[in-house]
């Protein structure tokens, strides 16, 4: 069986790579690896955002999640639903007209540039993170698939490769293209596997009676399901990748039908991922809990299996292409291209695939410190959150003054810093310390820029 997963694999990182290497002909600017030529259609936004939200944080560790917490894991992807939903109402505001890169344009457009640049390296830094997240996912997925071939680590290499390496042929043309493929293997291969282990085991009608795994806010209570949900509604409004998204569309009405259309893709596949870990709970209890998922294929017959297995792998890639390449704008647009005041297209586009491959191998040596996906996830969209306070409150009070946008961010990797130091993560979320210290910080803006008026 081994063998059957091994050549399916193979075949599809040649798909992969294939797409990659046709599409390079249409990423011959800057502009066309960056945005597409900001001339994407409604399809590919659609399979961009969904790709996007269903990753290994969605599925691999979503299963996770729901593993140890059942049901109420799914709070962690509702802020991110309600977040698409918001996006799509608010795209004018975000997306101003055709030069609008990333969160720099975003940020810049109410504060000065020192606090734009430093609201940029939050967003990187989380960009990055994210990758590093599809990575780890990668290496769980395929070190359990092909034990004794493949250990872990090598599994995480052959991820960042795969998609790495895709990306720096086609850019984000080809993050678009390959996203395509990635959501039809998804929707195919979850619902075969998860609806065959459903049925054809009672593990889910017998974790049903177990204590907290269908109770709504389970083991988690309502204050931390509740805590994830706000979180990650923050982390999703602002994202890199949306931005990115958004802004390669031939259209504002374009980016707003494809935002609302990939979140509905996205919602059912992140639902069966949840009902897979709490089956593998009721199946394997001792297991680790990232294996959650992966587990399952030894209960799948071979037919279904290949496109279990497939479902699997391909979240990790498709949400980790956008967030590579929403970081390499960033990178490229944000800081490199500035610095060096390169304004030469040619050498902007080598300068945008270097940076990828350094994003990508970044990424991957961080994958060696992640121990749990939803948490850590949770702990680094804190500095997401700080920009979307200081946005918003930039876009309901004109004229606050940069100064206090600036401590604003500041605070937060301080108290972030603070958090992990002392240990007070365990006690208390840093969103909550942090939403506290930027609301004083901002209210003080508020009222400087009022007394002036």
């Amino acid at each position: 069986m081994q063998g059957i997963y091994l050549i399916s694999i193979l075949g599809y990182i040649c798909l992969l790579w294939f797409t990659g290497v046709y599409v390079t002909r249409k990423s011959r600017s800057s502009e066309a690896y960056l945005v597409a030529s900001r001339g994407l259609s409604v399809p590919f936004i659609s399979v961009l955002i969904a790709g996007t939200w269903i990753g290994g944080v969605s599925i691999v560790g979503m299963a996770q999640g729901a593993y140890i917490h059942g049901i109420s894991a799914l709070w962690f992807q509702m802020g991110i639903w309600i977040a698409m939903i918001a996006v799509a109402i608010l795209l004018e505001r975000i997306i101003s007209g055709k030069k609008t890169y990333s969160i720099l344009d975003v940020v810049g457009s109410l504060y000065d540039k020192k606090t734009a640049k430093f609201a940029g390296i939050l967003q990187l830094v989380f960009s990055i993170w994210v990758v590093t997240m599809q990575i780890v996912g990668g290496g769980a997925i395929l070190s359990v698939i092909l034990k004794g071939k493949v250990s872990f680590q090598w599994g995480m290499v052959i991820t960042a490769v795969v998609f790495t390496l895709y990306n720096f042929l086609g850019g984000f043309v080809a993050t678009a293209y390959t996203n395509l493929i990635h959501i039809c293997a998804i929707i195919l291969g979850i619902f075969l596997g998860g609806l065959y282990v459903i049925f054809h085991t009672d593990a889910l009608c017998q974790m049903v009676t177990h204590t907290h795994y269908f109770q709504p806010f389970g083991d988690l209570g309502i204050t931390q399901a509740l805590g994830w949900a706000y979180i990650n509604f923050t982390l999703g409004v602002l994202a890199q990748p949306v931005i990115n998204t958004a802004s390669s569309a031939k259209t504002l009405k374009d980016g707003k039908k494809g935002i609302i259309i990939g979140n509905l893709i996205a919602i059912p596949v992140v639902i069966m991922a949840a009902l897979c870990g709490i089956v593998a709970k009721g199946i394997y209890p001792q297991i680790p809990s990232i294996s959650a998922l992966p587990i399952l294929l030894e209960i799948v017959p071979p037919y279904i299996a290949v496109f279990f297995l497939l479902s699997m792998w391909a979240p990790l890639m498709s949400s980790g292409s956008p967030f590579l390449m929403g970081a390499t704008t960033l990178a490229v647009k944000g800081y490199i291209a500035p610095i060096f005041k390169v304004d030469n297209d040619r050498a902007l586009l080598s300068i945008s695939r270097i940076t990828t491959l350094i994003i990508g191998a970044v990424s991957l040596g961080l994958g060696f410190f992640v121990k749990e996906i939803l948490r850590e996830v949770t702990w680094i969209a804190v500095l997401l959150s700080a920009i979307v306070y200081i946005v918003f409150s930039g876009w309901i009070f004109k004229g606050i003054k940069s100064i206090y946008a600036f401590l604003s961010l500041a605070g937060t990797v301080l108290i972030l810093f603070f958090s992990f130091i002392s240990g007070m993560y365990k006690v208390i979320h840093p969103i909550w310390p942090v939403t506290a210290y930027i609301f004083v910080i901002m209210l003080a803006g508020i009222f400087t820029r009022r007394k002036k008026a």
